[in-house]
């Protein structure tokens, strides 16, 4: 089986991390993802999550 490289996951996958964090209601899963984005995406996918997260805050409040 061939090794899985992390950075070419987060890469290839960095939208449907960002969904899952966004969406999910499993907090341990929603961790898992974003320190996946933290560790081995870049600082866009970073500052994006950010973004998407605070504007559920604002819709939640």
């Amino acid at each position: 089986m061939d090794e899985l490289d992390p950075d070419h996951y987060v890469n290839n996958n960095s939208d449907q991390l960002a969904y899952v964090i966004k969406h999910s209601n499993d907090q341990f899963v929603r961790s898992l993802c974003l320190a996946a984005l933290v560790e081995y995406g870049n600082e866009g996918d970073v500052s994006e999550v950010r973004k998407q997260l605070e504007q559920v805050e604002k819709e939640r409040s």
